[in-house]
């Protein structure tokens, strides 16, 4: 794997990894934004299909949530690049590991009854593209913060620790997140935030 990430500076678009800053004024959020594509494009080389490319970037993402504070802002592309590649490495040996043991690779939101007929099955998919769709519409932070409390079930006062915000506006940030979701997607369970 050392060798594969030493080729990521090579691999990344523009500068080299070495020689890039982010200002302070421009920001995680900034940077989020600006890498998503190339990160999406550089995993999907490492990845069976687009969405596993974008879910493999939105989780490598996630993680570097961690890294926010302790980590210059000069080193948050290296390290993405590296959590990403691990991320993509964990995505194939998991696809590896139920293709052999004969399951199914399904994200929770994806587990359906086997007795629903198809065309149930093909609404569900359809609402599950959707959700998805409109959780990426969000703005940034409001998208941190939902995800940060329905993927990863963080309670309120850490997703205010980790985003640096008070607790009232990560409620709020809530509040905006599950009522878009609803009038975009129309799932009430999309909206529960416990």
């Amino acid at each position: 794997m050392g060798n594969e990430y030493d080729r990521v500076s090579k691999a990344l678009p523009g500068k080299s990894v070495a020689g890039l800053a982010y200002p302070g004024e421009r920001g995680f959020d900034s940077f989020i934004r600006e890498q998503y594509q190339g990160l999406v494009q550089f995993l999907r080389g490492r990845t069976a299909t687009r969405q596993d490319a974008e879910d493999a970037a939105q989780e490598s993402m996630a993680k570097l949530l961690r890294y926010r504070e302790s980590e210059p802002e000069s080193a948050w592309q290296r390290l993405l690049y590296r959590i990403a590649i691990n991320v993509a490495h964990d995505q194939r040996r998991m696809d590896l590991t139920h293709h052999r043991s004969g399951h199914v690779a399904l994200d929770e939101q994806n587990l359906v009854a086997p007795s629903h007929s198809p065309e149930e099955l093909a609404v569900h998919e359809q609402q599950v593209t959707r959700m998805r769709r409109a959780i990426h519409e969000l703005p940034p932070k409001c998208q941190r913060v939902y995800l940060l409390r329905r993927v990863h079930g963080m309670p309120h006062a850490q997703i205010a620790a980790c985003c640096g915000i008070s607790v009232k506006m990560v409620e709020k940030h809530l509040t905006h997140a599950m009522k878009t979701l609803r009038q975009k997607v129309g799932d009430p369970a999309a909206g529960t935030s416990e």
